[in-house]
């Protein structure tokens, strides 16, 4: 045991700090029982464990925004009184913080916070808290009041001596008489102390160690990661490869022989794209071509232009690209000489790019505006063939946290997808993936299709239609996922400079059998208790309704917020359960991962809560974990946070690719959010220069949003 502290006091001693604030015991950024008025930074946070008898707390943190930290947990009672069975164990409960910083420090006024805690679940130990911190170099002192079970004044201190060891204590009154599960106290005595004393040990690539004695009873611990959205959570790099600048002038240039040499070096196979077209001019350039190799599109467009700035004439005066997707043109980017040169000599910043320069592309066969002569087009030519077929195997893991009381609440299937697709460049697309389970102990009778059956998880023939440069239908039909067979018919109209959408979905559906390959039964499934049994089990009897064509139908709208790259959607209609009501999407978006959230109002409600359910959407990239090598392969996710729910109630059928999935992604004004950092970024790993790449996540006050303030901040910064 000696042998391994000193060993991991080595390690963390020969790397500097990966994060100035640090997490409390319950995940939220915070001393050790009790929060702080610091939050993580946008897009920064943790994954975190804790050890804290009588309760051990995973959790994953976030700053949602760099005003808004969100804190998900879920936290096991270690208390033999509570213990609910022995597969079960101790009893365990979801609960999801929310942390709002008013103000940041400014001069002699400390920080300001105000929280919720346990919002959602079973709400144990929800409260209420406002803190303050005060910061002077490596140290802070916080002082705060909850409410409930925080029991009044609460108050600490953290200290930093060295970049990797923190210091922190705290005064922590919290009542421990007002925490019950089902009549048992969690921790039947009051604390033998009021204090809380520790250290956390903190190293360069995010690992965190914490060892403290609360309570005045407990020798506690816990071990956190940390994390940025903002770049990948592991690390890794995949800096352009574009070869030496090209140093002739257009006078001097075979056009004929560069346009062919630049189509041919952005349409390569293990590039990332397909369908390249390069057209050439009066020293003016235009590129089309497809993202099949990235898991955004920005990454993409960002990627093709940097490779272009090297291959093109030093005095080429426009340079355009237009994104397609399924062959139709979908957004354009237009740079002039003077931002071709920065990125060629790896000098470009974000905000040499103008709002201007993105816009819808024409409808065109290449995106190019109507009646612009071109001298030379080279392409697409073997590009077409790209990634037009495709077969693939992926893992697959399905976790689940159930609170059944004679089962394990932590539960996964762990599988094998067999994937193949399809690509066209008039607008069809086909997918079919295959799952085989390969190890299962997942049992949640609501739940029968997490069974050992090898099935089809999705089989699709999709069509995009361009009706207009901003009017779209797309529609699918075939498998669309573990449960409905049928198809979805979606419009889209993107309003002219505005930053809002507008259009519906039509969805027609059957069931489809848990436990065949395909199969598409006669009537519809219910769960039944089967006494003999003594659990629940899913039939198909006549008495629950034929399985015919179900109809649904939402009137949807959306709006992308540009100053956080976010999207918020709302929808209306019909759900797949025939209840009527609302579901709203708030996402952020970080290049290619997206966490949201989803919160779902339909005629029934949940029990003891005022809506239907609410939970997170995650879309996380392979480059989100770890940016080796160009992929497009994802993880998506979509869960509640709820403890109890209506089975079907408020649920949406699957669906392969949605707009938001082919379009979205394009729209102008987010276009000009992301290429900008993405440009500036790629050029900086090809220059090497680390400490502009390492910068912390900004962090603001709420009432700084409102007032504009942050902006003036950070363009004085800028300058």
């Amino acid at each position: 045991m000696r042998k391994l502290l000193y060993s991991l006091f080595i390690i963390f001693i020969s790397a500097a700090a990966a994060a100035a604030a640090s997490p409390s015991n319950t995940g939220f950024t915070g001393l050790w029982e009790y929060p702080t008025a610091e939050v993580p930074g946008d897009g920064a946070g943790w994954i975190h464990y804790s050890r804290y008898s009588p309760y051990r707390t995973y959790a994953a943190d976030l700053g949602l925004f760099p005003w808004l930290e969100f804190n998900l947990r879920l936290t096991e009672y270690e208390n033999d009184a509570a213990k609910v069975s022995d597969a079960f164990g101790y009893y365990k409960d979801k609960g999801l913080d929310l942390k709002l910083l008013l103000a940041e420090q400014e001069g002699f006024r400390p920080a300001l916070a105000a929280g919720v805690i346990d919002i959602m679940g079973t709400e144990l130990r929800k409260g209420y808290f406002g803190a303050a911190t005060w910061r002077y170099k490596n140290a802070a002192v916080t002082v705060g009041y909850g409410s409930d079970m925080y029991n009044g004044f609460y108050g600490g201190l953290s200290w930093s001596p060295l970049e990797w060891l923190e210091f922190k204590a705290e005064y922590s009154p919290m009542d421990y008489t007002k925490e019950r599960v089902s009549g048992v106290l969690i921790h039947p005595k009051e604390a033998d102390s009021k204090f809380n004393y520790g250290v956390v040990l903190k190293a360069k690539c995010g690992l965190m160690g914490s060892l403290s004695y609360q309570r005045g009873e407990e020798l506690c611990f816990g071990v956190s990661y940390a994390y940025d959205l903002s770049r990948p959570i592991f690390g890794g790099k995949h800096p352009p490869k574009p070869g030496e600048a090209n140093s002739k002038d257009w006078d001097s240039c075979d056009i004929r022989k560069l346009t062919a040499d630049l189509q041919e070096t952005l349409g390569a196979r293990g590039f990332g794209l397909r369908n390249v077209v390069v057209l050439a001019g009066d020293k003016t350039i235009h590129a089309a071509f497809e993202n099949i190799g990235y898991a955004s599109q920005t990454q993409a467009v960002a990627r093709a232009i940097i490779t272009a700035s090297r291959n093109i004439p030093w005095d080429t005066e426009s340079f355009t690209c237009a994104v397609m997707v399924r062959g139709a043109p979908v957004s354009c980017v237009s740079l002039n000489q003077e931002q071709m040169s920065l990125i060629r000599m790896d000098k470009f910043r974000a905000f040499d790019i103008e709002r201007r320069s993105f816009s819808w592309a024409e409808k065109t066969k290449y995106g190019t505006p109507p009646g612009t002569k071109w001298d030379v087009m080279a392409g697409p030519g073997e590009s077409r063939r790209n990634g037009w077929g495709e077969i693939r195997a992926a893992l697959a893991f399905e976790p689940r946290i159930d609170k059944q009381l004679d089962k394990m609440p932590f539960m996964a299937r762990t599988d094998i997808d067999w994937i193949a697709q399809l690509r066209s460049s008039q607008g069809w697309s086909a997918y079919l993936k295959v799952r085989q389970p390969l190890h299962n102990n997942v049992e949640i009778w609501w739940e029968p299709e997490m069974n050992d059956t090898t099935r089809i998880w999705k089989v699709v023939l999709s069509y995009l239609y361009k009706f207009d440069k901003n009017l779209w239908a797309l529609g699918e039909f075939g498998y669309l996922d573990e449960n409905y067979f049928g198809g979805n018919l979606w419009g889209r109209y993107y309003i002219p400079q505005t930053n809002l959408w507008a259009g519906g979905r039509l969805s027609a559906t059957k069931e489809r059998e848990y436990d065949s390959f395909g199969g598409i039964p006669e009537y519809k499934r219910d769960y039944y208790y089967d006494y003999s049994k003594r659990e629940y089990v899913t039939l198909y009897l006549p008495q629950n309704g034929d399985n015919g064509w179900n109809l649904s139908w939402w009137i949807e709208g959306g709006y992308h917020d540009s100053t956080y790259n976010a999207d918020l959607t709302a929808r209306y209609g019909k759900f797949v359960d025939g209840d009527k009501g609302y579901r709203l999407d708030a996402v952020r978006n970080w290049d290619a991962a997206r966490v949201g959230f989803y919160y779902t109002d339909t005629d029934r409600k949940t029990t003891g809560k005022s809506f239907t359910d609410a939970g997170m959407i995650l879309h996380l990239p392979l480059s989100a974990w770890y940016d080796g090598h160009a992929s497009n392969t994802y993880w998506d996710e979509e869960f509640t946070m709820l403890s109890t729910f209506r089975l079907f109630a408020g649920k949406m059928p699957g669906a392969w690719q949605t707009p938001e999935a082919l379009v979205g992604e394009l729209q102008p004004e987010r276009l000009y959010q992301e290429v900008g950092d993405q440009i500036e970024r790629l050029c900086l790993q090809m220059k090497g220069d680390e400490a502009l790449q390492e910068e912390p996540a900004k962090a603001y006050g709420f009432v700084d949003y409102l007032t504009g303030k942050w902006r003036r901040d950070i363009a004085i910064t800028d300058k």
